[in-house]
């Protein structure tokens, strides 16, 4: 767990290159930890848990984290899945996807998404039923995954943000970034990453 000491400018760099070096290299879970969006402990109140999800055994292991514990009485979630716009590596930036590909393969490949994305929600929504939690909404949103986690959690006033880590490394991770480090840094609530002891063990043997 580190905590953030604000969202200054300098803060936040600080903030940023250590917890980018902590996000990349742990082997365990981390949270870096924000003021509630009341200013008041997050013991002693309800909370407003942002689960982003895409389906993958990362995001099934970040609900079931969340599903696995016990919250303050009251507490709500919401799940968030992008519906991820493609991304084609060899399209001319200057032209729209309309002017290269088939508006056929384009709504194909968007309706691909959304089927992923919905899927993605209704897992996590299984596995938080029955829980303390009261699932508040579920939202399958379309555009860049890191925006839109954000924009969410912003606007829904989220506590906490907690996403799985595909544990993408090397040249990738350095050109691309990943979600979870993104949302973790830039977030304006406290956000936790998941990261499997399995997971971890899979990294090293890259």
């Amino acid at each position: 767990m580190l905590g953030s000491r604000g969202n200054g400018a300098i803060a936040r760099f600080l903030l940023g290159s250590v917890a980018q070096r902590v996000l990349r290299t742990a082997s365990c879970s981390v949270e870096l930890v924000r003021p509630t969006a009341s200013g008041s402990p997050a013991s002693v109140h309800s909370l407003k848990i942002l689960l982003a999800t895409d389906g993958s055994e990362f995001s099934i292991a970040a609900a079931k984290s969340v599903a696995g514990r016990h919250w303050p009485a009251g507490s709500q979630i919401k799940i968030v899945s992008v519906e991820e716009i493609p991304v084609f590596e060899n399209q001319a930036s200057a032209f729209p996807l309309a002017a290269v590909y088939p508006a056929s393969l384009l709504e194909e490949l968007l309706e691909s998404a959304r089927t992923r994305a919905e899927e993605a929600v209704e897992n996590a929504r299984k596995i938080v039923t029955g829980t303390s939690l009261e699932v508040a909404s579920t939202c399958v949103p379309l555009g860049d995954p890191r925006n839109a986690i954000l924009d969410h959690a912003k606007d829904w006033q989220a506590d906490l943000i907690v996403l799985g880590s595909h544990g993408r490394r090397g040249l990738d991770r350095m050109l691309m970034g990943s979600v979870s480090e993104t949302v973790a840094i830039h977030a304006q609530s406290s956000v936790e990453v998941i990261r499997t002891g399995d997971q971890h063990t899979a990294e090293k043997k890259l």
